[in-house]
Formats: structure tokens, sequence, C-alpha cells
């Protein structure tokens, strides 16, 4: 062999081998990393799921673990309606449900195709014990835990995904975001009252007050009256437009419009004729959340401007 010829061999060679260590390197499988000793799963987000509609709701236990339902209620219109859940069970398994529908279902409903098993199920009699039907569109209600609120649902929207703290975390807490903007809710709100007007203001720096858990509970002729911004005609509008308060912003109700002066230190983006007179009886206000809500007045004439807060 000359050498022309064994260098031709010689490449060649080269080339098988090369080409045998490309195909071992795209045939043999990445190694395998293990995970480090301190690696933790994140946290679930939510472990309960509401699904519903006018006639029916159902409790899915979503998470991967037995949730203890001890303490746990359910309340809407500042509670005037209201639910305790131990009363119908104490826990729930993973991938159970219970179910509750109104007194005019006379039948035994299906459950959802979500839920695993259902383990109880209960008809109401009682309207004020419909939490989650709502007196008018959009109406809110909120699962509670020891009385706080933990989320609130639209009780328009069909379902409502939420966590309930289990253990030491039930006892710590937890923050509650506004529905309409996503941030957390407001400390309170302020209402300054005379014998014509009403004003109700957002005082809480760097924040947006929702309107649409904004309530004035009060009675007439004996029947229990629950004002809401949706139920009332709003000058400039031919519906209510669910605005929200920003910080230093007011809703007015009056009686005589050229009676109108500033109560307190805001704008006010809205006002309406109000026939029934609150401020002028004993009445309560709820701001965002149950836990925040104040009597104010005591059905006596006023003498003057009366400051009311709620919490903060």
């Amino acid at each position: 062999m000359n050498l022309k010829a064994l260098l031709l061999a010689g490449l060649v060679a080269v080339l098988l081998i090369m080409t045998g260590d490309m195909a071992a390197a795209q045939t043999t499988p990445p190694p395998t990393v293990s995970p480090t000793a301190n690696a933790t799963a994140a946290p679930a987000l939510t472990n309960v799921l509401l699904i519903y509609d006018k006639t029916s709701l159902a409790m899915l236990n979503i998470s991967q673990t037995p949730l203890s339902l001890a303490g746990m209620s359910f309340m809407r219109a500042g509670g005037v309606v209201k639910y305790t859940v131990t009363s119908l069970a104490a826990t729930l398994a993973p991938g159970h449900c219970i179910q509750w529908w109104v007194a005019t279902v006379n039948t035994v409903l299906g459950k959802p195709a979500e839920c695993a098993t259902r383990d109880r199920y209960a008809r109401l009699t009682k309207d004020a014990t419909y939490f989650w039907v709502s007196g008018y569109d959009g109406e809110p209600f909120r699962p509670q835990l020891n009385a706080s609120a933990l989320i609130i649902c639209n009780g328009s929207a069909g379902r409502c995904t939420f966590n309930l703290p289990q253990g030491d975390a039930a006892q710590k807490s937890w923050g509650v975001l506004d529905p309409q903007v996503g941030v957390s809710l407001p400390a309170g709100m302020r209402v300054a009252y005379d014998a014509n007007q009403m004003w109700i203001g957002n005082f809480t720096p760097d924040t947006v007050l929702t309107t649409a858990a904004l309530r004035v509970f009060y009675t007439v002729n004996q029947q229990g009256q629950v004002w809401t911004p949706s139920k009332v005609v709003w000058d400039g509008m031919s519906a209510w437009d669910g605005r929200a308060l920003a910080a230093g912003q007011c809703l007015v109700m009056y009686q005589d419009a050229s009676k109108i002066t500033p109560l307190l230190p805001c704008v006010s983006i809205a006002q309406t004729l109000n026939a029934d007179h609150p401020w002028t009886l004993a009445f309560d206000v709820m701001g965002p959340r149950e836990e925040r809500r104040s009597p104010c007045g005591n059905g006596k004439p006023i003498t003057g401007p009366v400051l009311c807060l709620l919490a903060g």
C-alpha cells in the first residue's frame, strides 16, 4: 500500500470513530438530576371550589388532603342571609362535595361532574339561608372562617374558588382581594350626615373601594331595607355604572339638592335623591367586608353634621 492509500485509510478510520461518538452522544439519555433535600412543593392556592346556579350550590374539596370545615360559614346581604357549613358536614375528603338547594326543588339533584363523591346534601327551606342566591345581578356573598371573610364571590358567576386555611393557618390573618380591582380591600371609610344628606367616602390612601359591597341597612314602617348603589337612580345616569371609590372620593345621598354642602373633605363622584332619608333614622353602613359594619344614627333629630367611622 502506497503512502496515498495509507493516508486515505487513516482518514476513513477517523471519520468512522467520530461518527460512532456522535451516534453515542445522540442516543445516550441525559443524566437525571435529583431534587435537592430542601426543595418543597409550592403551597396550594385554592382548596375549595363552589359551583352554583339560582337553585343549588355544591362545595368541593379540590385539594389532595381532607378539609376541616370547623368555623366555616357563608354570609350575604350583611348577615341578613347566612348559613353555617358544619350544620351539614364537619370534614370533606379530597374530591368529595356537599350540596344544597332551595325549597322549590322537590327532587334530588345530580352532583356536579367535578365531584367524585357527594357526602351529604340538604334542601334549605328558608330564604334567609340561600346564601348564594343573588338578590340582584352580581350580588356578592362571602365564604367565611371564624366570622372573617375568606373571599368575595360573585353570586352571578357560577363558580368561586378559594383557600380554606387549615390547622395553625386558620389562626392567622389573611388578605381578601377586592374582586373588581384585584387589590387588597381598604381598611374602611367614613360616613357623615346631617338632616338633608349623607356622604360616604373612601379615606384609605392608595386604595380603591368597591361599591359592589356597599350597603346601608335601615327600617321603614317596621320593614327592613337594604340600600345598595345599584338599587337607586343616580343623577345623570340611566343605571348605576358600578364605579368604585378612589381615596378622597365620595358618594352623596340627599333630600334637597339645593341644600347639599360638603360634609367630608372629598370629591363627590355621584349623587342620588333618596326618598327614605336613612340618615334621619337609626341605620348601619357596611363597607367592603362584613366585619367592617358600624351602627350610625339614633332616630333622633339631627342638630348638626355627624361623623360615623367604619374600621379606620
